[in-house]
């Protein structure tokens, strides 16, 4: 006999614990995913390292790691996130931002179930542009956006261009993944 279960919602989130772990609500589950090992937040610090300053350089937005993406009843927290427009320095909440014009994940053995599936699927449904998913042992990057439905599978150098008018951005996945000769 199946029982009921609870419904979450964002508004939920506010009472639950301030442990470490990183609580997401999404259609109603709640997810719960212990701190990120230390490869899986080296790997995110350095691709946000590489993608600020050309963001700020060419007025695309700021970046926020981990970081709130809500929508609705919904919350997830992608490990990277660029949110268009400048900085506003302050305490504006992430419900006071627009939504973010790319997230980023990296996939770790308790989450890749969920970022590959119902995250992504939740992402590209609330309209987020571009959505990588960084994949540390296959030295790749899946890369969606609403218009795919398949991913590009990307193994040398990441490519970005949220705009036209400003050149794309370029980064060689050596310098950010781990183990490679070039820079990781």
């Amino acid at each position: 006999m199946a029982t009921k279960t609870r419904r979450w919602t964002r508004a939920d989130l506010a009472s639950l614990p301030d442990d470490g772990n990183r609580y997401e609500v999404l259609d109603g589950e709640l997810f719960v995913t212990p701190q990120a090992a230390r490869r899986h937040q080296r790997i995110a610090f350095r691709l946000a390292h590489l993608l600020e300053p050309w963001c700020i350089a060419h007025g695309v937005g700021y970046l926020v790691g981990p970081g709130a993406v809500p929508s609705g009843e919904n919350e997830l927290q992608p490990d990277v996130q660029v949110i268009p427009g400048i900085d506003p320095q302050d305490e504006t909440s992430f419900e006071e931002c627009p939504p973010p014009i790319l997230v980023a994940e990296v996939l770790s053995p308790s989450t890749a179930r969920r970022d590959l599936g119902k995250k992504r699927d939740a992402y590209l449904r609330i309209g987020i542009p571009t959505y990588w998913v960084v994949d540390p042992d296959r030295r790749r990057v899946l890369v969606w956006t609403p218009s795919s439905s398949e991913p590009a599978i990307v193994t040398d150098v990441l490519r970005w261009q949220p705009r036209a008018g400003i050149p794309p951005l370029e980064i060689p996945l050596g310098s950010f993944l781990p183990g490679d000769p070039s820079g990781g």
